[in-house]
């Protein structure tokens, strides 16, 4: 089945950062202030949409002024889909597609935040994918 689907579990607060995340991860196509569309021909207004082929990954503003993340997760995961190749790799499902938008997003947003208080970001991956980022006080 095939439809729009919202992530609930996630609370993105900076756009900015997740478009830093999307190129991180690979994406090219971000286009702002868009109308995307599933496998039924609904379409969505969206104020962020990250191209994967027929489908888009987006970020819509909600009424608590945080962004929902939509998309049509089987059309995205399915065929003739344009994942970076490093997602390629590491996202065999639509979770792990998501936990890992999710992950670089908060990187972003967690160095953004920082970097205004004067902080600098070390970043490491692990083998197992996982995110170290450390805070370093001054330049």
């Amino acid at each position: 089945m095939s439809h729009f689907t919202k992530l609930d579990r996630c609370n993105i607060i900076d756009a900015e950062a997740f478009v830093a995340a999307c190129q991180e991860l690979g994406f090219l196509a971000i286009r702002q202030n868009v109308e995307i569309r599933d496998y039924y021909g609904q379409t969505m207004q969206v104020d962020i949409a990250i191209n994967c082929g027929r489908y888009d990954i987006a970020l819509k503003k909600n009424a608590a002024g945080t962004y929902d993340l939509v998309a049509d997760w089987w059309g995205v995961m399915g065929s003739g889909n344009k994942l970076p190749e490093k997602l390629r790799a590491a996202c065999r499902s639509e979770a792990e597609l998501q936990n890992m938008l999710l992950k670089y997003t908060t990187k972003h947003t967690i160095i953004s935040r920082y970097k205004r208080q004067g902080f600098r970001a070390i970043v490491k991956e692990d083998a197992e994918q996982n995110l170290h980022v450390e805070l370093v006080r001054g330049y």
